[in-house]
């Protein structure tokens, strides 16, 4: 079990918000960045571990030095795409499951006020993250639920999870090569087994979203009941995956409809894999559901 996240010293805060000046600088080093913040990690931050207060009710809990939340680190918005559907439905009632979940961020931001305080189950399948994303559910109250699974077709298995660093980790052994790849056991669950248990009779519609690093047809194919009934999907379609195969599987259903957001954040409908391929030049995020349902209106009207 990972430590608690404990506050830091005043000295800490101090290097802390230096770190952020630096940060926030035109001309600023990242590598330079990244070794100044381990060594406050390994020097003054106890169990390495710093937090930001996201919204007045939500703090994010975090290894410090750690490259990919050097945004979030910075009080800069951490997936642009995301973050603007979330704040478009924030209003509508809706509960989130987050695949893949990492060390929680999306859970604590939709489970938080400025996001609508939405119930949320948070399933991630790496143990050290879950550790982190327990952290964060317990420095938030416990306003969401975590589990640790992975999410496949098929609930119950046992299965390897591959890869080193905390983010793109994956069920297909095929994801990482070379040394560096590592593997860990982890047992499955579907979507539509997490919607049964941790969601039963919400009245809600559900929003999954959908980021388990090229297994995500699987993961559709789990949750097939959800999506019938009315979910949206929040998917990456991953920029290593040439055939576009998340896309190619909801274009071959034939009653699905996707979106993806612009550059210039303009909502585009998308028909084929042509689309697709040039869609996933700006950003590998895209929206889904099915025709006819409460989504499909919202989407229509632009989500102004």
């Amino acid at each position: 079990m990972a430590q608690s996240y404990r506050e830091p010293t005043a000295f800490a805060r101090m290097l802390a918000s230096g770190l952020r000046a630096y940060g926030a600088r035109d001309d600023v080093n990242w590598k330079r960045f990244t070794r100044l913040a381990k060594l406050a990690r390994a020097a003054h931050l106890k169990n390495g571990l710093t937090s930001v207060q996201l919204d007045a009710d939500t703090r994010f809990i975090f290894p410090l030095g750690d490259h990919y939340w050097h945004g979030v680190f910075l009080g800069r918005v951490y997936e642009p795409v995301v973050d603007w559907l979330f704040r478009r439905i924030k209003d509508v009632p809706y509960a989130l499951i987050d695949c893949g979940a990492n060390m929680g961020y999306w859970s604590l931001r939709v489970s938080g006020k400025e996001f609508g305080a939405h119930k949320a189950v948070a399933i991630e399948a790496a143990q050290s993250n879950f550790e982190l994303l327990q952290n964060n559910a317990r420095a938030n109250g416990e306003r969401f639920a975590a589990v640790r699974r992975a999410i496949s077709d098929e609930p119950g298995k046992t299965l390897k999870l591959y890869g080193k660093m905390h983010f793109g980790r994956s069920l297909n052994p095929d994801w990482h090569k070379g040394a560096d790849a590592h593997a860990e056991e982890v047992e499955t669950i579907t979507i539509d087994e997490v919607a049964a248990k941790f969601l039963p009779g919400s009245g809600s519609p559900i929003v999954i979203k959908l980021d388990v690093e090229g297994v995500e047809v699987a993961a559709m194919m789990g949750g097939k009941k959800t999506i019938d009934a009315g979910a949206l999907l929040v998917y990456e379609d991953h920029e290593k995956e040439t055939a576009h195969p998340a896309s190619a599987h909801l274009l071959a259903a034939g009653d699905m409809e996707i979106r993806h957001l612009s550059q210039n954040m303009k909502l585009t409908k998308i028909q084929n894999l042509a689309q697709v391929a040039q869609a996933k030049a700006a950003a590998h995020d895209f929206f889904a559901y099915k025709r006819g349902s409460q989504w499909a209106k919202l989407f229509a009207e632009g989500m102004h």
